[in-house]
């Protein structure tokens, strides 16, 4: 069954690469910006039918910044989609990584209905059984989250490859229970089917040297963030969260490169259910720990808690194409992570679950990205469709 939904979802996008030529050319920003967009049409269990549009315009490096890092340097996009599970999502970014020399900006609205998402439980030995989910109890291991967030940065070259960073997260989430017997629902916690608004500043550093920012084969990306969240100032929660992350690549040949990542996450104060699903990050924050941008064996979200440590391995081999034009790339990889809930984060290997797997990521242009990973662990087989790298 997962390999059909994965074969619906590529027909999908082979249908919507067709389609694209059938989208009515809009008027571009200025002579310098290119237009895309395309459709989208694809199937999953959990989700069932979804249709959608993308559409984007993008300000592409120059003649002298063209071998720069970031891809491009401005890009104003919209996306949306609807699913007959009743999930449904729409977001507007502005990113302009160097539209300004030395300067890094970041504006986006998400506004989400996320019908089926996954909820396992809190704590890193919360269980996984098939067992429990049944006809009746279909949607035991899920819930209906609903988020809307305002997301904003900037960051400033300080020296060389060294960054500072400042941003916020405004968000309003609610968390409900699905009909049916649900492990939500047993697990009672206080939020459920209440409307909670949070504000986030953070601040940050971040030294990069990524010969690449989409698809790197050198160098290093180091990140240290300290967010705050304070109720008497705006929100309804308070709590501190502190992320250091590093990530580095090494070129072995000239197609294959070895890439590995060790983050952990620190959230202090009274943080709630819904604040432990995001893990920030400088220019795009992502989920864990479980999913394809933190741990590829496991689904989204497997273990939650306010402590987590998450380290990645990949090596990444260039089958085909060429790097910044077209290619395909093989990956192996091996991911482990874990959570903590009580006595705070600790550096350690005791309780980390391990997975691992392969996959194959197509890059178009600098920017143009879609990967298909199939990660195993102690839940058995996970597949994954990515419009991006992992990290």
């Amino acid at each position: 069954m997962r390999l059909l939904l994965i074969t619906s979802f590529l027909v999908g996008a082979l249908v919507a690469t067709r389609a694209d030529a059938q989208i009515p050319r809009l008027p571009t920003i200025g002579p310098n910006w290119i237009g895309a967009g395309y459709p989208k049409l694809f199937y999953t269990s959990r989700e069932g039918l979804v249709v959608g549009l993308y559409y984007e315009q993008i300000l592409p490096p120059g003649f002298e910044d063209w071998s720069d890092p970031p891809p491009y340097r401005a890009k104003l996009s919209i996306d949306g989609q609807l699913s007959t599970s009743g999930s449904r999502w729409f977001r507007t970014e502005a990113r302009m990584p160097n539209l300004v020399p030395g300067w890094r900006f970041l504006l986006s609205f998400d506004a989400q209905r996320l019908a089926r998402e996954g909820y396992f439980g809190v704590g890193n030995d919360t269980e996984f059984d098939r067992d429990n989910v049944t006809e009746g109890q279909k949607h035991f291991y899920r819930s209906d989250v609903r988020r809307v967030f305002v997301r904003g940065e900037v960051q400033r070259r300080i020296v060389s490859d060294l960054r500072v960073l400042v941003g916020f997260h405004a968000e309003r989430w609610r968390m409900d229970t699905l009909p049916g017997r649900t492990l939500l629902a047993l697990d009672n916690d206080p939020n459920i089917g209440i409307g909670t608004n949070e504000m986030t500043a953070r601040f940050g550093l971040v030294f990069d040297t990524r010969d690449d920012e989409v698809t790197p084969s050198g160098g290093v990306l180091i990140q240290a963030l300290l967010g705050r969240a304070d109720a008497s100032v705006a929100g309804d929660v308070t709590y501190t969260n502190k992320i250091v992350s590093a990530a580095a690549y090494v070129p072995v040949s000239d197609k294959v490169t070895l890439a590995g990542r060790v983050l952990g996450q620190s959230m202090t104060g009274s943080p709630p259910l819904g604040s432990l699903y995001r893990i920030d990050a400088s220019d795009r924050a992502f989920g864990g720990v479980g999913g394809s941008m933190s741990h590829r064996g496991f689904a989204r979200h497997r273990f939650l808690g306010p402590h987590k440590l998450i380290s990645n391995f990949d090596v990444r081999y260039r089958a085909a194409g060429q790097r910044q034009v077209v290619s395909v790339s093989l990956i192996g990889f091996v991911d482990a992570g874990r959570v903590f809930t009580d006595g705070g984060f600790r550096l350690t290997t005791n309780g980390m679950h391990v997975g691992g797997g392969s996959g194959v990521v197509a890059t178009i242009g600098r920017a143009g990205v879609l990967g298909l990973s199939f990660g195993v662990s102690d839940d058995g087989l996970r597949p994954y469709v990515h419009s991006r790298w992992s990290f």
